[in-house]
Order: C-alpha cells, then structure tokens, then sequence
C-alpha cells in the first residue's frame, strides 16, 4: 500500500498530462490517457452541429446550400492533450460532418441566399459602369472590415484593368457578370452565351490572376440553356435576396430601411458602385455587425463549411 502510494503520483507525472494542461478551461494536469478519454467523451456530447442538408426547389430551380456539421474528433484530441507541452491551453479536435443533400450533386440550381444557420450576410456588388466611386467604395468596405463580391461586366473589366487589379488586391472576390449589359442571356443560343461566360473569365483572369466561380446575370435573368452552359463552365449562379434598387436614386434612407427591414442570416444583398451606395454601407455595415451578422463575399456565405 505504501509503495502504491508513492508509485501513483510517478505514475501520473511521467505517463500522464503534462502540469498546467488545459482543455477548453479545463485543467488535463497529470491525467492518465483514459481519464482524458473520459473527459474529452463528456466534452462531446455538448459540442459541435449537425450538418444541414441543401434545401431544393425543383420548380424554381432553386437551392439553399448544405452546411457542414462539426463534432468533437475524440481521438485526435486525446492526442492532442497526451502530447501537450507543459502550460498548453487548448481547445478540442474537430471533425467535419457532412450532409447526404449537397449542391455539388445540382450544380446547375441558383442560389439566391446562403444557409440561415451562418451568422453572415454577403455583398453582391455588380460593376458595368460607376468606376469613379468605386475606390471610396473599396476603401469604407475596407474600413468596415467586410468582404464583398464584384460581379463584373466583361467589356467593363476589360476598359478598366487597374481598378480590376484594385479590387481583387484588396482581397474581394470576383466574379462574372456577362461580357455585356446589354445581353439577355435568355435570348442568347449556346454559342454567343459561352463567348460571353469565357470572354468574361479570360479579361477577370488577366488582370486578377485567378477565375470567377460564380456568375449572376443581368437583370436576373436565364434559361435552362444558361443554367447549364453556366455549370459546364465549372461556374454556379446566383441571385440576390435583397436589392437595394440603388441605380433607380431612391435616396440612402429608403435604401437603409428596405435592407435592414429584411435583413437575416443568409441573405445576399445587391448593389452597385452610386455614391449613395457608398454612404449606404457607411450606415449600414456597423448596424449589419451589431446584430452579430459579418458581411462576406458570396463564396464564403455559400460554402458548407462552417464560418469561423
């Protein structure tokens, strides 16, 4: 008994957790590989989310994406913790999990939001004219610390290389709008909407350095035809749930109250370079973060893993 009493405490300090261990808070000191077993058990069973699979509309040929789930990867976090260097404060192992429902398996649907359970919302910015607002754009958006999507009209781009280059060095997203606006793509056959699609992507890629992933069309308008020609192209469509309606003027503060009124979780909002849009996001990015939703690029919003 005596000997048990001095061999435990060995025990713990050469095989077990090293001092001042912590998991999530949690003091791991000196614990043997099945008390951290244990705990890391317990810990799992109230952390992580299941995974959400896309919503599909078949008649609207409309999806909301999957979201990925999260769960505590028990294994590796024991190991974690087991290898941990003295004083380490760490938090658990995760695991994706993901859904039997996926848009990759629709890759031709249109998104017109994200999935409600990110807390963020996504600007859709849409670029065919208005170049002398757009740097005071890109600058009180990189103020506010938010991301943004430029969709942008391919003969646009390609008059405009340096503000290309600007928008994409400032770490915005790009994507594809169409090589003109006067096109409807619906009226388009497959070989004029192709022309448009690459045309477009060949202009973003020399001036940006890298491929649009999404395209959304003008005036929100498509075909069948386009759906697929769009996802044979590796791209995806995407609308807007809330419109701004900024290139009719309406005035700042109906704009506020038409977004801010319908804002939630998901939402993709559409604007265009105005100088009324300018102090729109001025009033509107800090009300957008105090109801604990982050403005993101239509990518981040539309990707199933999880926003962190």
């Amino acid at each position: 008994m005596l000997l048990f009493q001095f061999e435990e405490p060995l025990r713990r300090r050469y095989q077990g957790v090293k001092a001042g261990v912590t998991l999530r808070g949690r003091s791991m000191e000196y614990l043997l590989p099945g008390e951290v077993s244990t705990v890391v058990g317990e810990l799992a069973q109230h952390e992580g989310r299941e995974a959400v699979s896309a919503q599909i509309d078949l008649a609207k040929d409309r999806i909301i994406p999957e979201v990925n789930g999260l769960a505590v990867d028990r294994e590796s976090t024991v190991d974690l913790v087991m290898s941990a260097r003295p004083g380490e404060q760490l938090n658990p192992v995760y695991s994706e999990l993901y859904p039997p429902i996926c848009w990759e398996q629709y890759p031709a649907m249109v998104a017109e939001q994200g999935n409600p359970r990110k807390p963020c919302v996504a600007l859709m910015i849409n670029v065919a004219w208005g170049e002398e607002e757009l740097p005071e754009m890109l600058r009180v958006l990189k103020e506010e610390q938010a991301g943004a999507t430029f969709f942008l009209v391919g003969r646009w781009a390609e008059q405009n290389g340096a503000l290309v280059e600007a928008i994409a060095a400032g770490g915005f997203e790009l994507g594809n709008h169409g090589y003109s606006d006067s096109e409807t793509f619906p009226e388009l056959d497959a070989w004029n909407s192709v022309r448009s699609l690459r045309q477009t992507n060949e202009i973003i890629f020399d001036a940006a350095g890298s491929y649009p992933r999404y395209f959304t069309p003008h005036k929100g308008e498509f075909s069948p035809l386009t759906l697929e020609i769009v996802s044979r192209q590796g791209m995806r469509t995407v609308l807007w749930t809330l419109d701004t309606v900024d290139w009719q003027k309406p005035g700042v503060k109906q704009m506020e109250e038409r977004i801010m009124g319908r804002l939630e979780p998901g939402r993709i909002i559409l604007m265009h370079p105005t100088a009324d849009t300018v102090q729109l996001l001025r009033e509107i990015l800090p009300q957008i973060r105090e109801k604990g939703l982050a403005v993101v690029s239509v990518d981040e919003l539309l990707d199933p893993g999880w926003w962190r």
